[in-house]
Order: C-alpha cells, then sequence, then structure tokens
C-alpha cells in the first residue's frame, strides 16, 4: 500500500514538473497573492520580468507615456539669432525629446548653418514668447516642460554640446518649392533609440541656434517640437 501510495506521488511530482515547465515556455504570469504585481518568466531568456515588453525589447509602457507637442508659429527672429526656439526643462518630470523641427523662408534662397544645441543652463533675458503646449491624449496632466522662440537674442546657457550641425536650404518666400521643414532630431519611436535626448531639470535645454550668423533679409522661421514627460 505504501509502495503504491509513494508512485502516485512521484506520479504527482513528475506531472507537476512538466507542468511548470510548459508554463514557463509559454511566458507564465506569477502573482504574489498579496498584490496586483506581475512577475512574467520571458519565454525566450526565461529572464524574469516585471515589465511588459515588445519584440524589440521596449517596453510596452514607453508607447503610452504623456506626449507633448508645441508649435511657434512663424516669427522674425533678430538681425544675428544665437539661441531662437527652445525646449527647456522641467523640475518635476523627465523630458525626453522625441522631435525637434524648424522650417523658414527669405527674400533670396540660400544655405545657412544650423546648429541644435544641448545646454546645461537655462537661457535668460531677451524676449521669449512663449509657446501653447498640447497634449496628445486630453486626459495628460498640462506639460511642464517650456518651449518659446525669441525675437531678441537671450543670454544663452551653458553649452553641453551641439547634437546636430547642418547646412540646409532656405527657399525664396513665393517660390514653387514652397517652405521646408527640416528635422534635425527624430528620436523615439521613429528610430528605436533608447535614449532620445533627455532633459533633466529646468535648466537642460535644447536650442535651435543660428550661431550669430547675420539674418537673411526677408527671413522668417516656425520651429515645431514634440517631446514625452515622465
Amino acid at each position: 500500500m505504501k509502495k503504491a501510495w509513494k508512485a502516485i506521488v512521484l506520479r504527482f511530482q513528475a506531472a507537476s514538473m512538466v507542468l511548470l515547465l510548459g508554463l514557463l515556455m509559454m511566458g507564465a504570469v506569477i502573482q504574489s497573492g498579496a498584490t496586483s504585481d506581475n512577475w512574467t518568466i520571458d519565454p525566450t531568456s526565461k529572464a524574469g520580468r516585471v515589465t511588459l515588453y515588445d519584440s524589440t525589447g521596449r517596453e510596452v509602457s514607453s508607447q503610452s507615456k504623456a506626449t507633448y507637442s508645441a508649435a511657434s508659429g512663424v516669427y522674425t527672429p533678430p538681425a544675428t539669432p544665437t539661441d531662437s526656439f527652445c525646449i527647456f526643462g522641467s523640475a518635476s518630470k523627465t523630458v525626453r525629446v522625441v522631435s525637434f523641427s524648424n522650417s523658414n523662408l527669405q527674400t533670396t534662397a540660400g544655405i545657412n548653418l544650423w546648429v541644435v544645441a544641448k545646454r546645461s543652463t537655462a537661457d535668460t533675458a531677451g524676449t521669449p514668447v512663449a509657446a501653447t503646449r498640447v497634449p496628445h491624449d486630453s486626459d495628460d496632466a498640462a506639460a511642464t516642460a517650456t518651449v518659446s522662440h525669441y525675437t531678441a537674442n537671450p543670454t544663452t546657457g551653458s553649452l553641453i554640446g551641439n547634437v546636430r550641425s547642418e547646412r540646409v536650404l532656405a527657399p525664396a518666400a513665393g517660390s514653387v518649392v514652397g517652405p521646408v521643414t527640416y528635422d534635425f532630431l527624430a528620436f523615439g519611436a521613429a528610430t528605436l533609440l533608447d535614449r532620445p535626448v533627455t532633459l533633466r531639470g529646468t535648466g537642460e535645454g535644447l536650442c535651435l541656434n543660428f550661431a550669430g550668423a547675420a539674418l537673411p533679409a526677408g527671413s522668417t522661421w516656425a520651429g515645431n517640437v514634440t517631446w514625452t514627460e515622465e
């Protein structure tokens, strides 16, 4: 009788192991029982995870971060522009810049040098004009990053470095070519980069800069930026 009972127990243990291995291979979700937290066993790496990932290795939750956009509208910059269109970070959130762009027209078509500078301290003075910060989802809280363009040059903050430096064509006003938008940065979901340009604190910022060159006659600009906050 004891032998029969022992055989039953061994069969039960073997069946349990097979079931457990099967669950692990399928990516079993294990709950603690005390909370709603899930611990997922990855079906490929067998690593325990508390965050869900898609097939590229990105966190699924990263696709639902609060996302915002802002546009400057058309404006005339100062005669020798330095920082012209900027986004600066937040005191309470980490800001990740998804895209940053500028378009411009001038009386006579020409090629201009543009720089996108990352700063560790905020610009001061000048004449900033705040842009309207629009949440992509109306359920999200108001944006905490600041976005503005300048009609008089600011005193620029400390430079970390330039993340883009490009010569781009500015078409003539009324030309058949029309306005062209140059995307200096296309980070985040578009390229699956692990680290978009990240702004931590109110001092860090990303600015379109004309390097103090003389503004071409009839030049008008328009800037756009999209970012997430978490």
